[in-house]
């Protein structure tokens, strides 16, 4: 019995109670919100009808006036004054077709202008948009614009296309054909001196259309404007304020403009323009109800069905009623937030019954569920840092401080953790310092803490970081700091925990010079505070040899019990957290050796292609600055194209490197082909071989005037024939010379020249094979000694084979677009001098542009880490262009990321601006922009990126700093 009597105490105890009570009265409150918001809502409904026909009106009056008439009616206005209605026959009233067919792209609302005069003449353009009216009048498929023509009883139609290019022309037709006099628009406009409009009709494209017509200046002719008011209903039909809601408007003798239902009806298999019996009969009913008189809004309809609240809205045009808006709304649609808002009060007041009572039951709870999780913390260590297993308070003082404590200890234990992961994951040597300086100063509780680091010498203090009372990390500078400079390194515990490779306790009070020194300063603002106890612990490698050294102050007030400032047991703790500091320390440094280490090689590789070359001078180191810039421009845009381009540190890194990398495979092109200056030119200019060539033929010529004086021929005769024969071998070898400069183009006349003075003979008689490398002697040919050669010669040996390691099959590999020539070099004399534009053949050619797919090959062979898997990418689209036509692989521009599309534009910037190249003379900004202007317009470089490079300034900052003032004329 006293069992049972326990059990319903507990049952319907306090808790009970309240929970009870509390539900009751969640109940009540619930029932009287439910129905004072019910009566609010009926009574507002009235009010959010009239702001919906406020809403509607603006935006209806907005799609009529803006939409239509505010173009239409000054377009037609200004037709009626222009000179169209005076032109009496076509040619002169072709004249006025392009502006005519101007109006009708320019205002996408005007579909047709007609002319109408009093002799009977009609003139119409109109555009040919729908294949119905293509079909209907017979057009060309291409027919983009219709002319009707009718002159003295003779009608004409002509089809023209975009350009206004006639395309076909229909014979004419003699007799009684359409007369615009005989038209109401016409009759109406004569007797008018204003604008008229006309009710829309359906035109063969199915579109509505409303006509707009005036009397001309001269008063003999009308012209006439067809609106389209297609996208009115769609307004309408867009802006009902209730699904079962009808919209219309209307000119105000009751025609019909628009409607929600749309102004098209089926009629069997063709269409026709509604009028006001295809409307609903709420519609009807309230359009008589307007021709009676009635006005307002929120007027009470009844059609039979349903209830409706009805609105008639007039708009005005230039104090003149225009149109009429008709408005019909269920009253159960105006009524049904009312009803929904009573069904989910209902819904809502029975979720809070279900929910009250239990809540005594769970305030008990509260009590008993941070205890379960302490004791299940504290039996298993890792649910310390289990978020979810955290208890929340329990509003008992005692339970709470339990928790707290237990709280505290995970935050070390996680602290602790992510000290040990921050090993490797974070690249930001001086962020994970400050991160652990401050969270070894939180879990040991001192009030402040300095983490001084060595230079790469291990013998100089390089930089330190000190923080006070769990405020910012602030850094100091050893190297620059006066004070401590003038202070003995001995007087420092931070120098004798790491020289000494132990602890040391020290303080330091107000009168010592240390404690003027900026990490120590914040420790004696209080002044109450009479010393600063320390402990400096050195931070180690695992070669024992020293880091730095972390110190932890805590201040000593004046009348303090003087215990120990740093038990023992908490100095133990304090050596674990310096040892896990040093081991993020020495890790962040070996990764960031690395990084400088590659950094440093990827630096001398594109400085040794720069020096390899006087023709590409800085261009590898400047062009990654201008990619930079660009970059950071494209990170800046807050809206367009670039407005959700971002770079993480990783982007940034990989984008970096690319820059420095996109002409590593310049190294496999030997300099005498990148720097070639003239035709003839390899290692060295071959023209002085031709020039000696030149000089035997006159020596030989001079012998054979010394052998005629000698055989007594006519000395007079012979020396006129040796001093023609000289002018003629020193005119060809000025010819030769200056074919070999390559600074004009060789046309057809020249190349003829040439191959004539090739075929001139000189007699070698030396054995040519004497002397030669065995390659060489390998391609030669006979060796006739002595033997007649040409003396522009194309032979054997200057015909270099392609070996093996130069017939990679790029193409099949990777994707690359270039056809190698089948000869590595051509040297052939007659041959590169009759290159007709520049210097370099075929296959230097090929050898220069194949640098690009030697980068990407070199880069996509390093085993770059995930991060960078894109700078081969990047790195090798700078000589692609967005329409396919660039190399190596004829990407497209949807085919290239954006940075890869902003490499682009950077080198072209870099080589048309770049001062140090001796073949050619430096581009002012204005020049370099007018020839990439060019390039952005032929499709050549990314005109989005280009715009974006001229909007954010680039090229003048980059002239600032990299360019002769002399360039910069912007």
């Amino acid at each position: 019995m006293a069992k049972t009597a326990s059990k319903k105490k507990r049952w319907f105890g306090l808790q009970g109670h309240l929970g009870a009570l509390f539900a009751v009265f969640m109940a009540l409150t619930g029932l009287v919100l439910s129905v004072i918001g019910y009566i609010v809502i009926v009574n507002v409904s009235h009010s959010e009808m009239r702001e919906t026909v406020d809403d509607l009106t603006r935006i209806i009056r907005n799609g009529i006036v803006h939409m239509v008439r505010e173009p239409v009616q000054p377009t037609l206005s200004a037709l009626a004054r222009s000179k169209l209605s005076e032109q009496r026959t076509l040619e002169e009233r072709l004249t006025h077709l392009p502006i005519l067919v101007s109006l009708l792209n320019n205002y996408e609302v005007i579909s047709g202008i007609r002319a109408g005069h009093d002799n009977g003449d009609y003139f119409m353009v109109r555009h040919m948009t729908a294949e119905d009216e293509k079909q209907h009048y017979d057009a060309p498929p291409e027919s983009a614009v219709m002319v009707v023509n009718i002159s003295g009883g003779v009608h004409e139609t002509l089809f023209f296309d975009d350009e206004l290019r006639l395309i076909h022309r229909r014979s004419p037709i003699v007799g009684k054909g359409f007369d615009p006099r005989k038209e109401i628009w016409f009759k109406a406009a004569m007797q008018t001196d204003g604008q008229l409009e006309f009710s829309p009709y359906s035109t063969l494209s199915r579109l509505p259309v409303m006509l707009f017509v005036e009397k001309s200046r001269d008063g003999r002719a009308v012209i006439g404007v067809d609106a389209t008011i297609l996208h009115i209903s769609e307004i309408l039909r867009n802006e009902l304020p209730t699904p079962n809601s009808h919209l219309a408007l209307l000119h105000p003798d009751g025609t019909l403009i628009a409607s929600s239902q749309g102004m098209l009806a089926e009629n069997g298999n063709a269409f026709r323009t509604r009028t006001l019996e295809d409307l609903p009969p709420i519609l009807n009913q309230t359009v008589k109800a307007y021709l009676a008189g009635q006005r307002g809004r929120a007027i009470a309809f009844d059609d039979g069905e349903r209830k409706w609240q009805v609105s008639l809205e007039e708009f005005r045009f230039n104090h003149e009623v225009k149109d009429v808006m008709l408005l019909a709304i269920p009253q159960e649609d105006l009524l049904a937030k009312g009803m929904d808002f009573l069904r989910y009060a209902l819904l809502g007041m029975a979720g809070v019954l279900l929910f009250s009572l239990p809540l005594g039951w769970l305030a008990a709870r509260r009590i008993s569920l941070p205890l379960r999780a302490i004791g299940r913390k504290m039996r298993n260590p890792a649910e310390l840092n289990d978020e979810e297993g955290k208890a929340k308070s329990s509003h008992v003082r005692e339970i709470d401080e339990l928790m707290h404590g237990i709280d505290h200890m995970q935050q070390h234990q996680k602290r602790i953790l992510s000290l040990i992961s921050m090993i490797g994951s974070d690249r930001n040597i001086q962020g994970v310092l400050e991160h652990a300086l401050k969270d070894i100063v939180s879990m040991v509780r001192a009030d402040g803490g300095v983490l001084v680091t060595v230079d790469r010498t291990r013998n100089v203090l390089d930089k330190g970081w000190f923080c006070w009372d769990g405020g910012e990390v602030r850094l100091v500078d050893m190297s620059v700091d006066t004070l401590i400079q003038s202070i003995p390194k001995e007087r420092y515990s931070t120098y004798r925990a790491m020289g000494e490779n132990r602890n040391i306790l020290d303080s330091v009070t107000r009168d010592d010079p240390r404690a003027q020194i900026a990490p120590l300063i914040p420790g004696f603002n209080d002044a109450s505070v009479e010393r600063l106890d320390l402990i400096s612990v050195p931070l180690c490698d695992r070669m024992g040899e020293p880091l730095g050294s972390i110190t932890l102050h805590r201040r000593f007030h004046f009348g303090g019990t003087g215990k120990t400032a740093f038990p023992l047991g908490q100095v133990a703790f304090i050596e674990t957290l310096a040892a896990t500091t040093a081991i993020v320390l020495e890790t962040q440094e070996l990764i960031k050796g690395q990084l400088d280490l590659r950094d440093a090689l990827i630096h001398i590789i594109a400085g040794a292609i720069d020096a390899k070359s006087p023709y590409t001078g800085g261009h590898c180191a400047r062009v990654p600055v201008i990619f930079q810039m660009l970059l950071e421009a494209a990170s800046k845009e807050q809206e367009g194209l670039f407005k959700d381009f971002t770079l993480d540190e990783d982007g940034w890194e990989e984008a970096r490197l690319a820059g420095w990398l996109h002409d590593c495979g310049k190294v496999t092109t030997p300099e005498y082909v990148m720097d070639k200056a003239t035709k003839l030119e390899t290692l060295y200019d071959r023209i002085h071989e031709i020039r000696t060539r030149f000089e035997v033929l006159k020596r030989d010529a001079q012998n054979t005037y010394l052998r005629a004086l000698l055989d007594d021929a006519d000395p007079a005769s012979a020396r006129q024939k040796l001093e023609k024969e000289l002018q003629s071998l020193d005119e060809d070898f000025a010819f030769v010379a200056s074919c070999n400069t390559g600074s004009e183009y060789m046309d057809d006349d020249a190349l003829v020249r040439l191959s004539a003075i090739s075929e001139r003979n000189w007699l070698r008689t030396l054995d040519k094979r004497l002397g030669v490398s065995r390659d060489e002697l390998a391609r030669m040919n006979g060796t006739c000694t002595p033997a007649l050669e040409k003396l522009l010669m194309d032979s054997s040996e200057h015909i270099i084979p392609r070996g093996e390691k130069d017939r990679l099959d790029l193409q099949d590999s990777g994707g690359f677009r270039l056809t190698p020539p089948e000869a590595l070099y051509n040297r052939g004399e007659l041959y590169n001098l009759s290159i007709q534009r520049g210097t370099l053949t075929e296959e230097e050619r090929y050898k220069i542009n194949d640098h690009i797919t030697r980068t990407i090959v070199m880069l996509e062979a390093m085993p770059l880490p995930k991060h960078l898997r894109n700078v081969p990418e990047i790195a090798g689209a700078h000589h692609e262009t967005m329409d396919g036509r660039g190399y190596p692989r004829g990407l497209t521009r949807d085919e290239m990321s954006w940075p890869a599309r902003m490499m682009a534009v950077a080198d072209i910037f870099e080589a048309l601006t770049a001062w140090d190249r001796p073949y050619k003379s430096s581009k002012t900004l204005k020049e370099t922009l007018a020839i990439m202007e060019g390039f952005k317009k032929r499709n050549h470089i990314d005109p989005d990126v280009y715009e974006l490079f001229i909007r954010s300034g680039v090229p003048q900052r980059y002239a600032k700093e990299y360019l002769k003032p002399e360039q910069n004329d912007l």
